[in-house]
């Protein structure tokens, strides 16, 4: 690995960029621990209660180490099966074979772990790549989690999206079907929690909110991915992601 990123340009740059990262986060892992040290020195406590404060601390640290992790994670969204899962494995072996490592829930939320949470922590993420699929557009968990990406600070700095051949977003008539079928959703789930007690629709009133909200935003989110030089998915692979890769190394180091 070490000789193939000296003898190529651009994973050499990637390589580099990721080790500058890391050299950062150690650094400031190191200040943190500096100052925890300099406290345990500097107090009067019994031995059990300095015990107590140098685990409080190391507990401090911890977090501080996984919040400086988080600021650098790289999540994937994505439609599962089909097309857009075997472009996402692609796309995932080749950013691993550059030192791009991102986070996608098959690999990473683990058993019961709880999607709602992973996806909103999605949503904040430092850098997202979407993987924007006509499947995608349409399903809930996605379109809860491109909300969620919007919803959040500096959304265009941090959304990296490659659109595939299948979404039709293009022309407005294009556009207006999607926004249609979230009207025919929201339709289709009122109707039928009219049939039952509402003392019994724990959880689906959230579900219609989620559909509201997507039916509210998606004109404008498929404006901008319709606007934005997103690159086809033929032109990153021929590429090997080198454009997708140079914006994201540049993303992190900010």
């Amino acid at each position: 690995m070490a000789l193939l990123i000296e003898t190529d340009v651009s994973r050499k740059f990637q390589y580099e960029q990721q080790l500058q990262a890391e050299e950062r986060t150690l650094g400031e892992l190191g200040d943190k621990l500096d100052a925890i040290e300099q406290q345990l020195q500097a107090s009067n406590f019994s031995h059990s209660k300095q015990e107590d404060k140098q685990k409080q601390l190391q507990k401090e640290l911890e977090q501080e180490r996984k919040k400086l992790k988080y600021e650098k994670e790289i999540f994937i969204s994505y439609a599962w099966g089909g097309d857009s899962e075997t472009y996402v494995n692609h796309l995932d072996e080749v950013l691993q074979s550059k030192g791009i490592a991102i986070i996608r829930d098959k690999r990473d939320l683990g058993y019961k772990g709880l999607i709602k949470a992973f996806m909103e922590k999605i949503g904040s993420g430092k850098c997202v790549i979407a993987v924007i699929s006509d499947k995608y557009l349409k399903s809930p968990n996605c379109m809860f989690e491109l909300v969620q990406i919007a919803k959040n600070d500096d959304f265009y700095d941090r959304f990296f999206p490659i659109v595939l051949p299948d979404v039709q977003i293009y022309k407005p008539i294009e556009r207006i079907k999607y926004i249609k079928y979230w009207e025919e959703q929201i339709k289709e789930l009122d109707e039928a929690m009219k049939c039952v007690s509402a003392t019994n629709l724990q959880g689906f009133r959230e579900e219609i909110d989620l559909y509201t909200e997507i039916r509210h935003t998606i004109a404008e989110l498929t404006n901008l991915l319709k606007d934005m030089n997103t690159l086809t998915p033929d032109i990153h692979n021929e590429s090997v992601f080198d454009e997708l890769s140079k914006a994201i190394a540049q993303r992190l180091d900010e």
